[in-house]
């Protein structure tokens, strides 16, 4: 169960008709709201029926204090789920600011359930080096309901750990998908931190850089190395046609060339098609001369039944 309630805001319908175009991105708190705004309101992106976000945080510094997904989803005319992940609690009980996933949807948001999918990982924040500030929750993906074309569609929204093994983050979709519906059309997105190898020590860090340099095609191929894509498949949803297979959706240095960055972002369909060439990395970029909205790219795939 999770530790706070979903918030739920509701427009009406925008009748979107098929192909319905699916969006995934890591927002890196929400600090850039104005360039994803822009970025999602021009093509090829715009229009797009639902949008999975990860790190959309709620009240947080990073994104200047300012409820990221509920003002994103009224720019876009769209409706909003939002379900905080952590907390943080000044000295006394206090809490000030959120760390979540959210879901706009161009149909209203029917119903939502929480699964929260806790693992070894501790995060250490710079600014929680105070006493007087700490970090409360566990990690917490959620799965809700909405309508493609009249359809009913569950729609779950993950983000794993990246600071953690392949083997827990399989124990985590494990977890997460004992939760998702097993029959039914379905969409699973969102920052899977596929980075096929462990990094929850400096010896780990180390050896990944290593590998980047003398095998960083497994970087931007990840399927055989993380065993979670099996748990994926085995709850009938499929990652091939919904993907841009080999495409890096991951910049922390645009001093790292492209074929060394990872493929960390991913959606994954049940009974329902993706349509040809349609699946795309498109760069966290209004313009090429502008800032990056995001240090993830988006993702994006359209459908149909």
């Amino acid at each position: 169960m999770s530790t706070w309630s979903p918030i739920v805001e509701n427009r009406p319908s925008r009748n979107f008709r098929a192909p319905f175009k699916i969006v995934a991105l890591n927002a890196r708190g929400g600090s850039r709201l104005d360039a994803i705004a822009r970025c999602l309101s021009q093509p090829p992106l715009a229009g797009a029926s639902l949008i999975l976000l990860s790190e959309a945080n709620r009240l947080m510094f990073d994104a200047s204090g300012r409820e990221f997904a509920a003002e994103l989803a009224a720019r876009l005319g769209m409706s909003v789920a939002y379900l905080p992940e952590f907390a943080l609690q000044r000295e006394g009980g206090k809490i000030f600011a959120y760390m979540g996933n959210a879901l706009l949807s161009a149909e209203p948001i029917e119903e939502l359930v929480a699964i929260p999918t806790p693992s070894r990982k501790r995060i250490k924040w710079r600014f929680l080096r105070s006493s007087k500030i700490r970090k409360i929750g566990t990690s917490t993906g959620f799965v809700a309901s909405t309508r493609l074309g009249g359809e009913r569609v569950h729609v779950g929204v993950a983000h794993l750990d990246s600071r953690c093994t392949p083997s827990i983050r399989e124990r985590q979709m494990t977890t997460f998908l004992a939760r998702f519906p097993a029959t039914g059309r379905a969409i699973l997105g969102g920052d899977l931190n596929t980075t096929t190898t462990e990094l929850l020590t400096a010896r780990g860090i180390l050896s990944m850089v290593a590998r980047m340099l003398v095998s960083s095609r497994r970087f931007r191929y990840p399927e055989s190395y993380e065993p979670l894509f099996d748990r994926i498949r085995e709850r009938g949803l499929e990652i091939r046609g919904a993907n841009a297979i080999g495409r890096p959706t991951f910049t922390f240095s645009r001093i790292i060339p492209p074929w060394m960055r990872p493929k960390l972002d991913w959606i994954a369909l049940r009974d329902l098609r993706p349509v040809a060439g349609s699946a795309a990395v498109v760069a966290a970029q209004p313009s090429f001369f502008s800032l990056r909205a995001s240090d993830h790219d988006f993702i994006t795939v359209e459908v149909d039944f």
